[in-house]
């Protein structure tokens, strides 16, 4: 059955929907139809996904996750165009190198929330950076990433 694949895979229902970006009970309709072979009334790409889950006994999620970024989603289905060009670097920095450190940082960013504070931080640092000026409260802000790139850097130099 296909719903105990998606367990096997650790992938939720609930995110597989929105990668499809279709709604839940779209997504379990379409799952009981497979499980009653009723394919000719799933979504071709949906059905493709499937056949690629079942079929392919090996894959984990973060195959799953390719096969859809590469197969399913168009960049233009995500996004208004002013957001596309960032979806298309995350989506060619996955399927490119999915083992990478980058690619895997990227997925449990997705997959989780305890990163949350971080990238909101870094996201605030990011934006700091960017400016010529800075008052003295961004300054302030700022001394946490110096503090942390400081000790990458010293840890770096020593296991290097």
């Amino acid at each position: 059955m296909l719903r105990e694949r998606f367990k096997e895979i650790d992938l939720k229902l609930t995110e597989l929907a929105e990668y499809l970006q279709i709604s839940r009970p779209t997504l379990y309709n379409y799952m009981e139809l497979y499980d009653k072979k009723k394919y000719g009334q799933i979504n071709l790409k949906v059905l493709g996904l499937f056949n690629y889950i079942t079929e392919n006994q090996l894959a984990g999620k973060r195959n799953v996750i390719n096969y859809i970024l590469t197969n399913l989603v168009e960049v233009e289905e995500l996004a208004k165009s002013d957001e596309q060009e960032a979806f298309k670097k995350l989506k060619k920095c996955i399927v490119e190198n999915p083992d990478s450190k980058k690619s895997k940082f990227i997925i449990n960013c997705v997959d989780n929330d305890f990163l949350d504070y971080v990238i909101f931080y870094l996201s605030d640092v990011v934006a700091i950076l960017k400016k010529k000026k800075r008052t003295a409260q961004e300054e302030k802000s700022l001394a946490p990433y110096n503090a942390l790139l400081q000790e990458l850097k010293t840890l770096n130099n020593v296991e290097g």
